[in-house]
């Protein structure tokens, strides 16, 4: 199991901040409540969009995913607990205790899914095809694409250990947790999200090395079979222009790019790595 210690805690000092809020709140004039109020919902909504991503009514840019892979962003989630606290100084004692039920709902959600969904004892094996990593179990795609790209620039590292450090549970891993990971490790991120033909297939073959900055085809790309989602690792163009491919369900493979249009349904997200 995997938690994400961080958000958890923020999420504890979220609660103690409902109860702070409301009882500085109460000694506060209504009308300048009133103000407080709108003034703290509206700095919690950055906070609140960790949970409300979950319910998958919209699509996230690629901005989201940048802002969410920020180090420490956990803390916005203090922001929900104020403006709570607040809310429930100016409503009725049934009202209060939705206000604090909401708050408990907003800060917990983001967090939950590593305590439903753990890996068993030994299921993270370190499997590998060349520089490929494979994944081990069903949903450490995520991981163990990272792992090759990582790999890819000369930084090695096994999958079990960017499934800890991106919190991944039995249903997946979310992108920009395992960001964070390659950042610390320092290389740089770009999130891309596009409806068009992904860059790496539009791009035109080179037989010398792009500049690492503007080359899409290092990056994991996220693909779909049927409802089912994956991440792959594109590790680059060998010398004919074929694109080195490492899937962790594969391994290492060269395809051509109309090889990986019959082959794969893309989902229009690319995580470039440089």
């Amino acid at each position: 199991m995997f938690p994400n210690w961080l958000g958890l805690i923020c999420a504890t000092f979220a609660l103690l901040a409902f109860f702070v809020s409301y009882g500085a709140a109460k000694r506060i004039p209504v009308k300048k409540r009133v103000v407080w109020t709108l003034t703290t919902l509206v700095l919690a909504l950055p906070g609140a969009s960790f949970a409300a991503y979950y319910a998958h009514v919209v699509e996230v840019p690629a901005w989201y995913y940048e802002f969410r892979s920020w180090p420490r962003i956990e803390a916005c989630l203090i922001l929900i607990g104020i403006a709570g606290g607040v809310v429930a100084s100016l409503v009725g004692p049934i009202s209060r205790i939705l206000s604090l039920l909401l708050v408990v709902l907003f800060v917990t959600v983001p967090f939950v899914k590593p305590f439903l969904g753990p890996f068993h004892e030994g299921a993270l094996r370190d499997q590998w095809d060349g520089k490929v990593c494979r994944q081990s179990t069903y949903s450490t795609c995520g991981a163990a694409s990272t792992a090759s790209l990582l790999r890819h620039h000369g930084i090695i590292v096994t999958e079990a250990v960017i499934a800890e450090e991106a919190h991944s549970y039995t249903s997946g891993t979310e992108a920009w947790y395992l960001a964070r990971a390659i950042r610390q490790r320092g290389l740089q991120v770009k999130f891309q999200l596009s409806t068009d033909e992904p860059l790496f297939l539009s791009a035109t073959p080179v037989m010398e090395p792009r500049e690492s900055k503007n080359d899409p085809t290092v990056a994991m790309v996220g693909v779909r079979f049927g409802n089912t989602g994956h991440f792959i690792a594109l590790l680059g163009e060998d010398k004919t222009g074929k694109l080195v491919v490492g899937d962790p369900l594969r391994g290492r493979e060269l395809l051509s790019r109309e090889e990986l249009r019959q082959r794969y349904v893309f989902t229009g997200f690319s995580m470039q790595v440089f």
